[in-house]
């Protein structure tokens, strides 16, 4: 009889602890946003009500600069990795390399503000942070990457893939220096062009 006990027991504890794995709630940095533009931006953005994000962070933080040469085909604006990043655009009487909405659209994660690489990553089965679905392949870090705005020289979870080290570790230093003098004033809700 006591075997029967125990197996009753540690089906009912079973039972009871699924529940309360699947009402864990499940993180979304990293996952898939939409900052409400239809043209691309020319640098990095930090889109601040975001809805589809748990904490209203959308950012696409990519640094590739579209090539200055004239073009005639998209392949031409991306020669150099062949990731689709630029799209061949009419500009009056010539067509040169802008970059891709999509690629945008496809590199567009949710963040949230963070202290350390650690509150970017999960934490265990209760403490998911990372979305299970996401484009970035890499890690995600705890930098920099705004310089103006809302966002001026404050810390948010961004895919390591889109991070130049160069650039991050240039920008803490002038934040940390105060080389960079943000507007500390409440901001009405925006998309805004890092600057960066």
């Amino acid at each position: 009889m006591p075997v029967s006990l125990r197996s009753a027991a540690k089906l009912l504890g079973a039972v009871l602890l699924v529940p309360l794995l699947a009402a864990c709630p499940q993180g979304d940095v990293g996952a898939p946003c939409n900052h409400g533009t239809v043209t691309a931006p020319e640098s990095k953005l930090v889109t601040f009500p975001a809805l589809s994000c748990n904490d209203l962070l959308c950012i696409y933080a990519d640094e590739s600069k579209a090539p200055a040469a004239p073009c005639t085909t998209d392949a031409e604006c991306n020669d150099v990795d062949g990731l689709n990043r630029f799209a061949c655009v009419d500009k009056g009487s010539k067509k040169v390399c802008e970059l891709s909405l999509t690629y945008v659209l496809e590199r567009s994660m949710c963040s949230r503000r963070c202290e350390s690489d650690a509150d970017c990553a999960d934490g265990g089965p209760t403490e998911k942070v990372r979305a299970k679905d996401t484009s970035c392949a890499g890690d995600f870090k705890c930098v920099i990457i705004q310089q103006l705005g809302e966002f001026c020289c404050e810390k948010l979870c961004v895919c390591e893939d889109d991070l130049s080290e160069a650039s991050v570790e240039a920008l803490a230093n002038d934040c940390a220096e105060g080389k960079i003098m943000c507007d500390t004033e409440e901001m009405a809700p925006t998309t805004m062009d890092t600057g960066a």
